[in-house]
């Protein structure tokens, strides 16, 4: 599929660079492909942790409080992060951005494989890991959407949300495998290797597109726009209230719910991990089919706001009344397996429209800092819920009953934010109150 070079008519603003012809398809899709990977390594490094985690608790002799903590920590400087190289991407190549990005995450993991390393040192690297880690989603949007104009880019945005879902899907029982065989600092050692491998293929292969930042005229980028303006636009707020709460539960099912499965329902590491990859292979599914589904509403003539905001809105909030369900599906089985992957899947389709409607709303210079700084908001849900589930569980007399407050708590987050986001997610009048509407 080439990426074309027009807009749909009333759709969306203009991208600043214009090609005088469509980039390779081929080469578009070579780094959707890379980015893909990208993401799919990305999520392999946050689910390690809740995989390990009843190794690391016992190896280290910590309390579900102070796994939490360590579990928080990957956000303390997620956000902070996602900020500053949101501003500097239209400024450095990605091709720079990302490797180091990348080889920071890897050497992090690496320092955790040593077996001298203890409790501080994994709350030092999870800091590390997070820092590095929190601008990878809205820059690799921001470089995928460089080789694609505006009503082709819910795709692209979508697989980059699938490669995350991969990395549970494929790297879950990968990892399992490697810690019940060879210990949980292997898995580490085996996630930082992957990211320098990553690396090498990205330097040789990857690149920028003709939308991107670093390839538009500035002249023809349409008005200066105060940053806050974008920021404060509907649109804006409506996606990080509603990113807000997927981030907390994509924090709260990465280092939880392995351990939701062992101790509310009794299995194995294994066998957990197993559940969770063949909900997150479903979940590829219905992410690229909302993502498709999206796309399709907009060639078709649809609003934006339809086709992104009350469709992704929609995902959420149903993914709130399936959490609501977890600790209320007595026995496991297929209804849990159908439960959680309602819960944890349809509600990751929204980062993938929340990325293109941000686009949508931002002119091709601050595209890169708006998706940062929206994404880097949302994010600091990372912090708070993983923390503050542990003391949930510990405090909640049992692990059954200390989950059900923590997965009701997700839930209603997941429903008012999905409400949220359909009720302000309006691109095409904030582009007319920013003045960007060509």
């Amino acid at each position: 599929m080439a990426p074309p070079t027009r807009s749909a008519p009333g759709m969306s603003q203009p991208d600043a660079s214009r090609p005088a012809a469509p980039p390779p398809a081929r080469r578009a899709w070579t780094v959707v492909a890379l980015l893909f990977l990208f993401m799919t390594v990305n999520f392999m490094d946050k689910a390690v942790l809740g995989l390990a985690g009843k190794h690391v608790k016992d190896d280290l002799g910590l309390d579900d409080t102070a796994f939490g903590l360590i579990g928080s920590a990957f956000f303390l400087l997620f956000s902070v992060s996602g900020v500053v190289l949101g501003f500097l991407a239209d400024r450095v190549s990605a091709r720079r951005l990302l490797t180091a990005l990348v080889v920071a995450w890897s050497l992090a993991q690496l320092v955790v494989a040593l077996p001298t390393a203890g409790l501080a040192t994994l709350i030092v690297t999870r800091v590390v890991l997070g820092a590095a880690e929190g601008p990878a989603f809205p820059l690799a949007n921001h470089t995928a959407f460089g080789w694609f104009p505006d009503r082709e880019r819910a795709v692209p945005g979508s697989l980059l949300t699938v490669g995350g879902a991969t990395g549970i899907a494929v790297g879950g029982p990968l990892l399992a495998v490697v810690i019940s065989q060879f210990g949980w600092r292997a898995a580490f050692a085996l996630t930082g290797v992957l990211g320098l491998i990553w690396a090498i293929a990205w330097l040789r292969l990857g690149g920028e597109g003709p939308y991107s930042a670093r390839s538009a005229d500035a002249a023809s980028d349409g008005p200066s726009i105060p940053f806050r303006r974008l920021l404060l636009s509907g649109t804006a707020l409506g996606g990080l209230v509603c990113g807000f709460a997927g981030f907390w539960t994509m924090a709260v099912a990465i280092t939880w719910l392995p351990q939701f499965l062992q101790r509310v329902h009794g299995y194995s590491l294994e066998a957990a991990s197993l559940m969770g990859a063949g909900t997150q292979v479903a979940g590829i599914v219905v992410v690229l089919a909302v993502g498709r589904a999206s796309q399709r509403m907009v060639h078709a003539g649809r609003s934006s706001r339809v086709a992104r905001g009350v469709l992704g809105g929609a995902a959420v909030a149903v993914s709130g009344l399936a959490a609501l369900l977890l600790t209320r599906v007595g026995g496991g089985g297929a209804a849990l397996v159908v439960v959680m992957l309602v819960a944890f899947t349809l509600v990751n389709s929204f980062f993938g429209l929340l990325a293109a409607v941000l686009a949508e709303i931002a002119p091709v210079r601050r595209r890169a800092a708006l998706l940062g700084a929206v994404t880097a908001a949302a994010a600091t849900a990372g912090a708070i819920g993983p923390a503050l589930t542990g003391a949930l569980v510990d405090h909640g007399g049992d692990a059954a009953t200390g989950f059900q407050h923590a997965f009701d708590l997700t839930a209603a987050l997941m429903i008012v934010g999905g409400l949220l986001a359909a009720a302000l997610i309006r691109p095409a009048r904030d582009r007319a109150a920013l003045g960007t509407t060509s």
